[in-house]
């Protein structure tokens, strides 16, 4: 029984850390300049990134139509003169938060399945059918090689394929871009958006939206209808450069919300990038574009109209965070910042162990008004840190007449006499000391005051 109550009293303990209470100007200053700064900081990141709340991912839907007419001019791009494109001629379905516009084309009309020559290039031209092989399909060809090597025209020979005749020309974009005047294009963008952990959802159309708006960056920065040519100004492109070949722009919409009632705020934010490699002479294939035909039927054979377009992809990233109060995020936050308000504890301690013992025993043997700062951190040092040495069977002790204490000299470093001996002095108990065994280990001596060694030599 004395034995299972020993172990329930060490069960039932409470352990604390023993605390030692320094008065002192200077280092009370530094403790409490050291905590502003920390509690300054832990206040600043708390409100300007709202820590206090619980944040979630927007999650979207996006919508978008383009308006415009242009005109092309008769004879470009073997066109009538006068030719209108609206809408369906210059869009295309978009796929997923993406749309395209065309700026530019070239047309190969007429085209039939039969046999014709390839059109010249490096890869193509012949001077024999041993330069052509039968059945052969050039991955950048536009048929099926029959083994033959005839003329193209007066200066060239090509191999014989089987494909949609006549061959497509390998020629460059038109400049300036037939279709320059959709610069002045627009495109209206609906974005809803929701936080489904917060049950709250938006859009960026609001009630009051006058649809003759145009978006400005600092006039009107909630307008959701964007002219394509201020898009490219925004992100310093040249719409009339970029149409030419083609690109890639994006549309970023960014959601920061704040859902809480006491300061509501869920308006997006427009900002605009170019996407693809603009530097055309770097590119391995500059702009972007892609073919599509159209087909048609007379006298009962297939024909089509095939078209190389040059346009803009403009891609919709959205992207944000809605955040709300949440008393537990708080709780996490504020008792993962306690830990900074030790730096104070750690920055003096290692102020008060630097400039103690060491640095005060070279300073000792020079100038005593040196000595003084260190001579306090020397009292603080024994105030706050206790010193336990390990008993040794080598330690005896060595008492004298005229000497108020006792000598703890190491039998290893004792001389062959008792009066050359040196070592740590002990205070003389007031019990019996008969016993060697009852001695006090050796300490510090708590009690003494700081001073000045250098006035005592």
């Amino acid at each position: 029984m004395p034995a299972c109550s020993s172990c329930w009293n060490e069960v039932f303990q409470y352990e604390t850390n023993k605390v030692t209470q320094i008065q002192s100007t200077n280092y009370g200053t530094i403790k409490w300049f050291l905590h502003m700064i920390v509690l300054f900081y832990i206040s600043f990141a708390l409100l300007s990134d709202k820590l206090y709340q619980q944040k979630e991912p927007v999650i979207s839907s996006v919508n978008a139509k383009v308006k415009g007419v242009a005109e092309v001019a008769g004879g470009a791009g073997g066109l009538a003169a006068g030719s209108i494109f609206d809408a369906a001629d210059y869009t295309f379905p978009p796929q997923g938060n993406s749309f395209f516009v065309m700026t530019n084309f070239l047309k190969t009309e007429g085209q039939q399945q039969k046999l014709c020559p390839e059109y010249p290039t490096r890869r193509t031209v012949c001077s024999s059918d041993r330069g052509c092989k039968k059945g052969w399909t050039d991955p950048l060809g536009k048929g099926i090689q029959t083994g033959k090597c005839i003329s193209f025209n007066a200066t060239h020979k090509t191999c014989e394929v089987w494909a949609w005749c006549p061959a497509e020309a390998v020629e460059e974009a038109p400049r300036p871009a037939l279709l320059s005047s959709a610069e002045n294009f627009t495109v209206l963008i609906k974005n809803n958006i929701g936080f489904p952990g917060h049950n709250y959802t938006t859009r960026n159309i609001l009630p009051d939206l006058n649809v003759s708006c145009t978006f400005h960056k600092t006039q009107n920065p909630q307008c959701p209808i964007f002219r394509l040519g201020d898009i490219l100004r925004e992100a310093g492109e040249n719409f009339s450069e970029v149409a030419i070949q083609g690109g890639i722009m994006g549309i970023e919409i960014y959601w920061d919300c704040n859902l809480d009632q006491w300061s509501h705020h869920c308006r997006p934010k427009y900002s605009f990038r170019r996407l693809d490699n603009k530097t055309t002479n770097e590119s391995l294939i500059p702009g972007y574009n892609f073919r599509f035909a159209k087909y048609y039927r007379e006298n009962n054979v297939e024909y089509r109209t095939l078209i190389k377009v040059f346009g803009i992809r403009f891609d919709i990233l959205v992207f944000g965070t809605g955040g709300k109060f949440d008393i537990i995020q708080l709780v996490v936050y504020i008792g993962s910042t306690l830990s900074y308000f030790g730096l104070a504890t750690v920055f003096i301690d290692f102020l008060i162990k630097t400039y103690s013992n060491s640095l005060c025993q070279t300073c000792v043997y020079s100038f005593c008004k040196c000595c003084k700062p260190c001579m306090v951190n020397e009292y603080y040092y024994r105030k706050k840190f206790e010193f336990i040495v390990e008993p040794s069977p080598t330690l005896k002790y060595v008492s004298f007449v005229d000497e108020p204490h006792i000598r703890m000299v190491d039998q290893k470093l004792l001389g062959k006499s008792l009066q050359d001996a040196k070592g740590r002095p002990v205070p003389r108990p007031e019990a019996d000391f008969t016993a060697l065994s009852a001695l006090p280990l050796p300490d510090l001596d708590p009690d003494s005051q700081p001073g000045c060694m250098g006035a005592a030599l």
